[in-house]
This record gives structure tokens, C-alpha cells and sequence, in this order.
């Protein structure tokens, strides 16, 4: 019973960063109903910038915040404005495409910088271990998990109480509405890509933190995308909690089944999980079911 404790907990802490992850997807579906595929560049991005004036520079934590934020907010700007911007008015399916040429452009650039290298951040987190009751739970993967708690809480109450979170919300319901109630639909859209720069950059830093920045982290994006299906693409409730839920299955599934199988279940249960999702749930365990009349 304590061996499967550690193994939930510890999946726990790995689910937060899926969460992390999710919520910028979520918030960009949430304002344009488009599924964003670029989205784990932005993290890998924010992770590099981060780690550029902090690890290779040496800049103190808080002024390498400032301009890692920038930076990756500036790109998810550029997407919007220069990609998907020209595509206002055409069908959804291509904007998604385009999102995922902008993944594989921004991938080239990451590849290309990192040379097949990898990058290691300096230790900026606690280090060590909480014992309880049996159970040891490393600091720093627990103040990450803090973080995305912090983080969805802001997020959901930026959402609900401001003005820029009700444009948001009217605007994902239906563009022309929104427009005749004097929301500029354009400068909605231009907000949301950079607030989700800015989370990715939280999501970039908070795994790099925990593992180190090489080529294959903007594939962390993908299981950021399974947990906003699963959790329903409109909702940010829905994708924190799938995100530790996806977390346990995992790691619990890895520690009792890899010795079974010789491993590997790790990469397929996330995949499992959204077929059985999407056939029970199509729009996600929390997501809004819409009802189309003819």
C-alpha cells in the first residue's frame, strides 16, 4: 500500500506539469475554438529564454523571469498575428494546420540552436525531500505542483472577473455577437496568445526544473493536448484535474506493469486514456456538450 502512495504522489507531481502545460491549449480554444499544436513549442521556448539569462548569463532568478516572459509572450504574438491572424474567417481545420507548421518551423529553430546538446538549469528550486508518514515527496517537484494550483486559480478568476476574461468568454461564443457588444474580436485574440506565451513560460520553467531542455521536450506538448481533450478543450478545471489524474495512471501503471511488459507503459497509457475518453466522453470528461439544431 505505502509503494503505491509514492507512486501516485509522485504521479501527481508529473501530472501537475501536464496540466501546466494543457491550460495554455485551454485558453487558446477557450477565446477561438482553435486547437493550438504549437503550444509546446511556446514551453520549450520559454524554457530555453529562461535558461539563457539564468543559466548562461548568470542573471539573478528575477530578472531572468522578466525578459523569459517577454520573449515567449513576443512569439506567441507573432503566431497569432503573422500565422493565424490572415486565416480569420476560414474553416477551423486550417487553422489547426497551421498550428502545426508552426510547430514543426519552431522546432527546426529549437534543434538547430540546441545542436543535439542539452541544457541544464542551475539548481533554483529547493532541493531535498518531505517525509510523510513513510512517504518521501521531493521539494521541488512539490513547489511546481504548488505553482499550477496557484496558477489555475488565477486563471479561472481572470476568466470570471475581468473584463478582459468576460471579452474572452463572450468571444469563444460567438465572434459576430461579441463584436456587436464592442469587443474588438482581433485585439481578444491577440491577448489570449500572449497570456498563453505567459503560462507556457511558468509550464517551461516549472519542467525544466525538474528535467533537463533537449530536443524532445516541445513533445511534451502532445501530453498537454491529451489532457485538454480529456478534460474537454473549453474547460480549465477539466484540464487540471486530468492532468494529476493522467499523472498517477502513469506513473502507477509504469511501477506495477513495466516489470510485466519490459516497460514502455508509460509512452501508451496516455493514448489509452483518450481512446477510452473520447469514445465514452467525446467532449472531455468536464467539457460542455453542444447541442447543434437544424
Amino acid at each position: 500500500m505505502l509503494e503505491f502512495l509514492q507512486q501516485a504522489i509522485t504521479g501527481l507531481m508529473i501530472g501537475s506539469l501536464y496540466s501546466l502545460v494543457a491550460a495554455g491549449i485551454v485558453l487558446v480554444y477557450k477565446s477561438t475554438h482553435v486547437v493550438s499544436l504549437a503550444h509546446g513549442q511556446l514551453v520549450a521556448f520559454g524554457a530555453l529564454f529562461f535558461w539563457f539569462f539564468f543559466g548562461s548569463f548568470g542573471w539573478p532568478l528575477w530578472a531572468s523571469l522578466i525578459p523569459a516572459f517577454i520573449l515567449t509572450a513576443a512569439i506567441g504574438l507573432l503566431i497569432e498575428r503573422l500565422a493565424l491572424r490572415p486565416l480569420i474567417g476560414q474553416p477551423l481545420f486550417a487553422a489547426f494546420l497551421m498550428t502545426f507548421a508552426v510547430f514543426i518551423t519552431l522546432e527546426g529553430i529549437f534543434v538547430l540552436y540546441l545542436k543535439g546538446e542539452t541544457r541544464a538549469l542551475p539548481a533554483f528550486l529547493p532541493e531535498g525531500n518531505i517525509a510523510l508518514g513513510g512517504l518521501s515527496v521531493p521539494v521541488n517537484q512539490m513547489v511546481s505542483f504548488l505553482v499550477a494550483v496557484l496558477l489555475f486559480i488565477a486563471l479561472s478568476l481572470v476568466f470570471k472577473f475581468t473584463k478582459v476574461g468576460l471579452g474572452m468568454r463572450a468571444t469563444a461564443e460567438d465572434h459576430r455577437l461579441a463584436q456587436g457588444t464592442g469587443i474588438t474580436v482581433r485585439k481578444i485574440f491577440s491577448y489570449v496568445w500572449v497570456l498563453s506565451g505567459l503560462v507556457a513560460t511558468v509550464a517551461g520553467i516549472a519542467i525544466a526544473g525538474v528535467m533537463d531542455i533537449y530536443y524532445m521536450l516541445p513533445y511534451i506538448g502532445i501530453n498537454g493536448l491529451i489532457v485538454a481533450i480529456c478534460g474537454g478543450l473549453d474547460s480549465l478545471s477539466g484540464a487540471f484535474v486530468v492532468g494529476l489524474l493522467l499523472g498517477v495512471v502513469e506513473n502507477v501503471g509504469a511501477g506495477y506493469l513495466d516489470p510485466l511488459v519490459g516497460g514502455g507503459v508509460k509512452d501508451v497509457v496516455s493514448y489509452i486514456v483518450l481512446l477510452m475518453v473520447l469514445l465514452v466522453r467525446p467532449y472531455g470528461l468536464f467539457g460542455l456538450t453542444r447541442i447543434e439544431r437544424i
